[in-house]
């Protein structure tokens, strides 16, 4: 079945040209059918191309739900692409690939992390979801999260596919929060909303972590700014399931305050993103000693714009 892709970003080029340092994302992207073929069984999934990936599945996906899927997947692609910094760097080899797994075996046969939802696995370039997160089954009562959360899980994940080659040397605050930001951004089916990223954020969050009270439960940002990714991934292990969100809530917030915060904070992450990849360093855009002022200055940001910031005491 082969379904047609609307060219997105020449239509898109002269916006760009206008708010790249004003706005780093045009306005709104609006998806157009995204490129989906079927492609013959493998080891008993059923895989298909669309315009930049590979979807195979043990799930039974319905054309509707398969269609969806591709269009989000296509468009964040697409989002990713049009950001002015370069953040669009995906596998160099082969079409990366988005496996859906049934069974939570095999997702974590594949690298995925048990009592993950979805996992971005960098050594195989390669996004897991579990489908029962994704697919809406007639039979299920229940899905775990509400429809835009699955997609945006979808998004948050495969942000991190398209940065595959600029991960490295990052900061995983900045990696986790910028791929948060584009789900922030997700108003569902692939459409994207970046004119007000302040209000996108604050409803982001609200929603998940705080829907009756403004005041927004958080990690301090001096647990996080150290981490790496391995250091990451053992940092939510350690923490309460219902908390979990919370760094990546403070992630999104740090990563809006690096592209939204002046000048000199989006200089210095372009040049972390443009050094060459054999020379890349570990790069410090927040120095730990600073941990506690980055803190009280989100705070001071966030507070008139309806968010009260709360920060657990940490480790």
């Amino acid at each position: 079945m082969g379904i047609t892709v609307r060219p997105l970003l020449p239509l898109l080029l002269p916006l760009l040209v206008t708010c790249a340092t004003a706005n780093p994302l045009p306005l709104e992207i609006v998806p157009g059918k995204a490129v989906l073929v079927a492609q013959p069984d493998a080891d008993g999934r059923k895989v298909w191309h669309t315009r930049y990936f590979q979807i195979d599945s043990d799930v039974a996906l319905r054309p509707n739900d398969l269609l969806r899927l591709a269009q989000v997947a296509d468009t964040t692609a697409t989002a990713v692409k049009a950001h002015p910094l370069p953040l669009f760097a995906p596998p160099e080899d082969g079409r990366p690939r988005i496996a859906i797994h049934a069974r939570s075996s095999t997702y974590t046969e594949e690298g995925g992390v048990h009592g993950t939802a979805g996992m971005y696995v960098a050594r195989k370039a390669l996004v897991l979801v579990l489908g029962e997160y994704l697919v809406r089954s007639p039979d299920a009562a229940r899905s775990r999260l509400a429809p835009r959360n699955d997609e945006d899980l979808v998004v948050h994940e495969i942000v991190h596919l398209c940065m595959h080659r600029t991960n490295a040397g990052l900061p995983q605050w900045l990696v986790e929060g910028l791929a948060e930001y584009f789900a922030c951004a997700h108003a569902g089916a692939g459409r994207f909303s970046f004119g007000n990223m302040d209000q996108q954020v604050r409803e982001h969050l609200r929603t998940r972590l705080s829907p009756d009270d403004p005041g927004i439960p958080l990690v301090p940002a001096a647990d996080l700014i150290p981490l790496d990714g391995p250091g990451w991934l053992r940092y939510l292990k350690d923490l309460p399931t219902d908390e979990r969100y919370q760094a990546y809530a403070m992630s999104l917030l740090l990563a809006h305050q690096q592209l939204h915060g002046g000048k000199a904070r989006i200089d210095a992450l372009r040049g972390a993103l443009e050094s060459p990849r054999s020379n890349r360093r570990p790069v410090v855009l927040i120095d730990p000693a600073a941990a506690a002022a980055t803190q009280e200055s989100l705070v001071r940001y966030w507070r008139p714009k309806g968010l009260s910031l709360e920060f657990s005491k940490g480790r």
